[in-house]
């Protein structure tokens, strides 16, 4: 019989990190993260494992709806900002620097200086994690949630269980099946044609 969980979230990159995160606030949940690369330090792919494709990154957060994508578009610049606030916040809560880079007097010169040639700059401020500070901090918030839910790693998802238009749980390449009330799929870059 399969064993039945409140959650499952399938994908360890940054979307199933913090979703674990959110998740896991609430002690009550019983929740699984599947991953089907290696542990953070185990790693040798640099677009799966636990920390995804960002893991090996030098960890540059823009923390400005300016670039980066779309997501003011469906939420507006108010939720968005306070999102990226709340976002950074957590990070840092996790062993972020607390240094920000492109903000201040300086930056407001260059802008200055850029105006009077007709250029606009845009100022973004950046918080510069590195590479090692970004796994030091992935690592972190493993410790942080290994008491807080199940992982299951380098055991790859291979089926979305749906039984009368319901989800009830996945499937795993090994023939594991593992049952919930809720499904989660954030399989990064590297399994997004999972989903096709």
């Amino acid at each position: 019989m399969a064993k039945k969980y409140d959650v499952i979230i399938v994908g360890g990159g940054p979307a199933g990190i913090f979703t674990a995160l959110e998740l896991s606030q609430a002690s009550d949940l019983n929740i699984l993260l599947v991953e089907k690369g290696k542990d953070i330090d185990k790693r040798s792919s640099l677009v799966c494992g636990l920390g995804g494709a960002g893991a090996f990154s030098d960890g540059k957060l823009t923390l400005t709806p300016q670039v980066g994508g779309r997501l003011r578009d469906y939420l507006g610049e108010g939720d968005t900002e306070a999102l990226i606030k709340y976002v950074d916040n957590i990070y840092l809560k996790f062993g972020a620097p607390k240094k920000l880079y492109g903000t201040g007097d300086k930056v407001d010169d260059i802008r200055h200086q850029a105006s009077l040639i007709e250029l606009r700059l845009t100022p973004m401020p950046l918080r510069h994690l590195g590479t090692e500070r970004c796994r030091s901090v992935l690592k972190a918030m493993r410790t942080y949630l290994n008491s807080r839910l199940e992982f299951k790693l380098e055991l790859m998802a291979s089926t979305i269980i749906v039984d009368n238009g319901e989800v009830r749980g996945i499937e795993t390449e090994t023939g594991e099946r593992f049952d919930c009330h809720y499904l989660i799929v954030a399989p990064g870059r590297e399994g997004a044609d999972w989903l096709s």
